[in-house]
């Protein structure tokens, strides 16, 4: 099943609202209450100068605390950094991408909405696409892992590339 919302969002961005669905299938299993700690995720935001906070060094990627000089837009630092390394909602999107695409709201678990976290998610998937030269399983390969550029074959997520556009087949019917 396609949600209206799913079909709206990937017309606007135009994206295969079924590979949209495949993804949302696979990454939350279509639950917008799916959340998904990465404690090891490096890539963080800075809320204050809306560019990519500097470096970690191994001991703050390693800490439960965040880093003296890291930024929230509310609450205290602690909730920011740990949802930033959260993957959020039906497209498990990561609170630091949401960040880096816009995403201004006060707390990262706003992206339990549906319409937020689709409308992010696309957003996100859609710029991957255009890096990834218009190879859907390229960029699928990209939003899965993580990676900050234009991932090569043979893909190391394989395995995830293929059970979303399986999934987008068989929604296809």
């Amino acid at each position: 099943m396609i949600l209206p919302i799913v079909k709206t969002l990937t017309g606007q961005f135009n994206l295969d609202p079924y590979v949209v669905s495949g993804l949302i299938q696979v990454e939350s299993g279509g639950n917008p209450w799916a959340m998904n700690p990465e404690p090891g995720y490096r890539y963080m935001w800075n809320v204050r100068t809306n560019g990519s906070f500097r470096s970690l060094t191994e001991a703050e990627r390693l800490s439960i605390y965040p880093p003296q000089d890291f930024p929230t837009l509310a609450g205290d630092p602690d909730q920011e950094w740990w949802a930033q390394r959260v993957s959020w909602g039906l497209m498990q999107l990561m609170g630091a991408v949401a960040r880096e695409r816009g995403f201004r709201g006060k707390f990262l678990s706003e992206l339990c909405d549906p319409e937020v976290n689709v409308r992010l998610g696309c957003l996100h998937l859609a710029g991957v696409l255009r890096t990834s030269e218009g190879d859907i399983e390229r960029a699928l390969a990209t939003y899965n892992g993580g990676t900050r550029g234009n991932v090569k074959r043979p893909f190391r997520n394989q395995a995830y590339v293929d059970k979303v556009m399986k999934a987008a087949a068989s929604l296809k019917g």
